[in-house]
């Protein structure tokens, strides 16, 4: 009985959790985009990255052979002293020696300093943190380029999302009593946007960091520095996002942009 051992081994099935289906099987249901794949990129990423490179006839499964694997993501963003010494590594190495005198000079008024080193030399090196990883990148795009094509392997149209009201929330966090940071929610309710493409906006508006991650309220952008009545204003003026539906949060109390 040894040579039918291979046989009869069980094999571990996975079942999805809105379908009830094996999850190889998923695709071919009628609710796979609104009910199978939101599941399954909570639960198993891992599965969902593979079922859509397989619908759109993507083989992955050989790595470049000697690829190396990246660095850990940073617990914290960067201090003031690492994004100086960043910056000045890519623009002016020779100043280096220089960064202890700045710290000092614009104690409490680092955004300042940024602000007018950009202007001069050009944006910032990226910090790590705010880095989105290849792999949710990568998983981002593949489920954005299947919901652009409004079918699954079946050609069955996918169905539209459900409407949702627009309704923008600006918060202000600090660390350490110095390092700020603006965190915009609800950005991905305002009809007809990309997050990622607000991301680059922002980052370019205010010479930092900005970066899209899920937060306990959905999607978050997350900016460098203290930016809450000019982002405001940004959202209502370049997104046309009406101010009433733009709230600041101050202190747990929040305020309509106008």
């Amino acid at each position: 009985m040894a040579e039918f051992d291979d046989i009869l081994k069980p094999v571990n099935v996975v079942y999805c959790g809105k379908c009830s289906m094996p999850l190889e099987f998923c695709e071919y249901g009628p609710d796979f985009e609104t009910h199978c794949v939101p599941w399954m990129k909570k639960n198993h990423p891992d599965v969902l990255k593979q079922i859509l490179k397989d619908i759109k006839g993507v083989d992955d499964s050989v790595e470049k052979e000697g690829e190396a694997e990246g660095p850990s993501k940073p617990a914290e963003p960067w201090t003031a002293e690492e994004r100086l010494t960043a910056f000045y590594e890519m623009y002016q190495p020779d100043k280096l020696a220089d960064i202890p005198n700045l710290l000092t000079k614009y104690a409490g008024k680092e955004d300042k300093l940024f602000i007018a080193l950009t202007k001069k030399y050009g944006p910032e090196p990226e910090d790590p943190y705010y880095a989105e990883s290849d792999e949710e990148g990568d998983l981002d795009e593949d489920m954005e380029n299947l919901n652009i094509s409004g079918k699954n392997k079946r050609g069955a149209k996918a169905k539209v999302a459900k409407q949702v009201e627009t309704r923008v929330v600006i918060q202000k966090t600090v660390r350490n009593k110095k390092k700020a940071t603006t965190i915009i929610v609800g950005m991905d309710t305002v009809p007809g946007i990309k997050l990622k493409d607000v991301s680059k906006t922002f980052s370019k508006r205010f010479a930092g960091s900005s970066s899209v991650k899920d937060g306990p309220k959905g999607k978050e952008i997350i900016i460098q520095g203290d930016h809450m009545e000019d982002v405001a204003e940004m959202i209502v003026s370049k997104f046309k996002v009406a101010g009433s539906s733009v709230f600041l949060d101050m202190n747990g109390d929040f305020l309509p942009y106008s």
